[in-house]
């Protein structure tokens, strides 16, 4: 099996920290999701193949400290990346191995030529060595991909719940007003037929949509608390000695300026995921532990690579095949020593490096299913944001014609149904923003950062 020269290509760029950033795949509107009843200026959405619609630019919702959010500073999306590619302790572990084998690396290249006469395979363990450096450089890149998206998946989650809360305050004080107001009409008066068809029954149910209201508003307050605990852990901060809030008022409106096809997406991961460096990586190593039992004839107990590293402590998926089907990697195998002839050695590590390849081939294969599957869910959800401002905009004339009936209808709990329609819908649009933001951030890891968008703050 052959690795693909662009795999090749890109290790070497990875190492020298030449990657460079191959797309700009989306902006974002400096403006949020929207609150009822205003719904500002549309801005156009040109990736969608058919049927274009608009999206609003939001209004902001006040940022503070209430509702038990703590103090500190406000920081953007850019800070809170910043501060958790410096503190995240994951990375300072990946740098302190790569800072374990780059000394063994130097270690080895102090043997001279004379070491060879006692160790015939030094040579080939040098080389072994370079390719450590390189998966130690890859295995970096993946989790500063992850930590990236982490930042970024937590930052909107807590926005997102911030506005999840602000709306459903606005509905518990506009529902608890017109439960009031029905209550009031249906003690004042005495002639059943005054009252149109409103009676007891109906303010009951009123009064369970506001408890119904209530319930989302505390679990929209639980919703910031917990995201808010996850980027801290993500950031490597504590609550105590590191507080802080996030700067974004409302969830930032992203449009589409460059087109993006499911094939482009593919060949931005096949690129440049550090996967696939360090799958390649280790197919080299293997192929090489073949020539370094080739080189000692006499013994009958040889040490391998693995001898000095554990190869079985990557993380490896474990496929899942519940209710979300997920294909799971192969782990690569190799003992801490080959027992034999020099023959028997031989083939054994040949036996080994095919192994080696056959995780790269699935590696390979999964680089590209994620890649696809991402591109369907970042699809899905910008048709889906799409249908949510329909409904928004429907809604928006729903609650306008109930209110100018007000003061004149006695049907009051219809005027509650068209605020809670409202409402509903509102939550919804900010649903879909929210899934829009996470597909994008999807994309950005996936492509390894060949699609970057340009959040506002980063």
């Amino acid at each position: 099996m052959h690795l693909p020269v662009r795999t090749r290509v890109y290790a070497l760029r990875l190492i020298i920290g030449l990657v460079p950033v191959v797309a700009l795949a989306a902006v974002g509107a400096r403006d949020g999701a929207p609150v009822l009843p205003t719904v500002p200026a549309p801005v156009p959405r040109p990736f969608l193949a058919k049927g274009q619609m608009p999206l609003p630019a939001p209004a902001p919702v006040p940022n503070g400290t209430a509702n038990g959010e703590t103090g500190g500073p406000e920081l953007t999306l850019g800070e809170c990346i910043g501060v958790a590619l410096e503190r995240q302790p994951a990375l300072k572990a990946v740098q302190q191995s790569a800072a374990a084998i780059e000394a063994g690396e130097r270690a080895l290249r102090k043997f001279g030529t004379v070491s060879t006469l006692f160790s015939p395979d030094l040579e080939v363990r040098k080389q072994q060595a370079k390719r450590g450096l390189m998966a130690t450089s890859a295995e970096y890149q993946k989790l500063h991909n992850e930590v990236v998206q982490d930042v970024t998946r937590l930052f909107y989650t807590a926005v997102y719940a911030k506005q999840q809360q602000q709306l459903a305050e606005n509905v518990v004080v506009q529902l608890e007003f017109l439960i009031d107001v029905a209550d009031a009409l249906l003690k004042s008066k005495t002639d059943v037929k005054d009252l149109e068809g409103f009676n007891t029954l109906k303010l009951r149910m009123m009064q369970n949509g506001l408890l119904e209201a209530k319930k989302l508003q505390a679990a929209a307050l639980v919703g910031e608390k917990k995201a808010l605990a996850g980027l801290r852990e993500v950031m490597g901060v504590d609550e105590r000695t590191f507080p802080f809030r996030v700067k974004d008022a409302a969830l930032p409106v992203m449009k589409q300026n460059v087109p993006l096809a499911k094939e482009r997406v593919v060949e931005l991961a096949l690129e440049r995921r550090p996967e696939l460096v360090l799958a390649a990586a280790g197919v080299d190593a293997f192929r090489l532990e073949v020539y370094a039992q080739g080189r000692v004839p006499f013994k009958r107990v040889v040490p391998t690579l693995a001898s000095g590293a554990d190869i079985h402590a990557k993380e490896i998926p474990a496929p899942s095949r519940g209710t979300e089907y997920r294909p799971g990697a192969i782990i690569p195998e190799m003992p801490t020593q080959l027992v034999g002839s020099k023959y028997d050695r031989v083939c054994r590590a040949m036996a080994f490096a095919q192994r080696a390849e056959a995780v790269y081939e699935k590696a390979r294969n999964l680089v590209v299913a994620e890649a696809e599957g991402t591109f369907y869910d970042f699809d899905l959800a910008a048709k889906k944001l799409a249908l949510a401002k329909q409904q928004f905009d429907l809604s928006k004339d729903i609650q306008e014609l109930a209110r100018a009936a007000q003061a004149t209808t006695k049907q009051k709990d219809q005027l509650l149904q068209a605020e809670v329609i409202a409402a509903k819908a509102q939550s919804d649009y900010l649903t879909a923003v929210h899934e829009y933001l996470l597909a994008l951030a999807a994309l950005e890891r996936v492509t390894a950062g060949g699609i970057r968008p340009e959040f506002p703050g980063r």
